[in-house]
């Protein structure tokens, strides 16, 4: 029945995403929030693997619906009914196969179109004289723009634009903010959601944990610069940077990104913080989500 139950516990993670995406709590904690879209993220997919191999290795283990409807594919498979069942199992199978090799193929060049642009960039900003701003790459662009270069190094570029129009408190707060990106690894969340939304595209889900990792991890930033700049200098910057950005490289985590309203309304009126029990919970349940399907698995498994 492992199976069964994993369909079950997918479709509910799937009503919850909605539900996630609209709580009031996310952006009094955007950290943990972060945390609960990969959790269940990672726990949906986890599931739809999972429920997929027990019905492939354990079907002739039991006697329900799903299982008796693999019975009767891998009898069509093998030959056992007439030629147009088996001509039609060999076709669906052909489809999957294809399917998931589509899938594998545009992952490894998505992966390897985002990394040959950060290289790129990262060539560009080595060539360019980074004296200008301690801490940053200085590049020429009518458009005022700061981001962070994904990668092991805190590569930060910012335009002459940005610096011509920011104050030091301001220009300062910006970099902060992206030294914050780059403190949270930021970026790993944003690819694994991309990269999920990306892999499939129809699943609701992975579509709002996209847009909602890109919006949190703004806000988790705008945090961290809080602790060390103030919180008015940082609001003036995004005012003022607030044209849009030029073209970056995929994954790139720029300054002005999110939702510049709601960044704007909590840097002005931080949100009071969620009690401690609040959060404990939260952590709590977080690594729990992707344990559920491995432990429906086993218990299965050893039934």
């Amino acid at each position: 029945m492992s199976p069964l139950l994993l369909a079950g516990y997918a479709t509910l993670l799937m009503l919850a995403a909605p539900r996630l995406a609209g709580a009031g709590w996310v952006a009094r904690a955007p950290r943990l929030a972060v945390a609960a879209w990969l959790a269940l993220t990672a726990a949906l997919l986890l599931s739809g693997v999972l429920a997929g191999v027990g019905l492939m290795l354990y079907w002739d283990c039991t006697h329900d619906l799903v299982a008796g409807a693999w019975h009767a594919c891998l009898d069509a498979l093998l030959g056992r009914h007439h030629r147009r069942a088996h001509a039609a199992a060999l076709a669906g199978l052909a489809a999957l196969l294809l399917l998931g090799a589509r899938l594998a193929l545009g992952a490894d060049r998505s992966y390897a179109a985002r990394r040959a642009l950060r290289s790129r960039l990262r060539l560009l900003v080595r060539m360019t004289a980074p004296d200008a701003i301690p801490g940053a790459t200085v590049v020429a662009h009518p458009h005022p723009a700061a981001y962070l270069v994904p990668g092991r190094a805190a590569d930060i570029v910012i335009t002459t634009a940005a610096v011509n129009r920011l104050a030091p408190p301001e220009l300062s707060a910006v970099l902060a903010h992206e030294r914050g990106h780059h403190a949270g690894r930021h970026y790993r969340a944003v690819h694994w959601t991309r990269l999920l939304a990306e892999a499939f595209p129809r699943v609701l889900c992975f579509r709002l944990a996209r847009q909602q990792v890109d919006r949190l991890v703004e806000l988790c930033a705008d945090d961290t610069a809080a602790r060390s700049t103030r919180r008015i200098d940082l609001a003036r910057a995004l005012v003022a940077m607030s044209s849009p950005p030029p073209p970056t490289a995929d994954g790139a985590l720029c300054a002005q990104g999110g939702d510049a309203l709601e960044r704007l309304h909590r840097l002005l009126a931080p949100p009071r913080p969620l009690s401690r029990t609040t959060r404990a919970g939260i952590a709590v349940t977080c690594p729990l989500l992707p344990l559920v399907p491995l432990t429906l698995a086993l218990i299965d498994r050893l039934a």
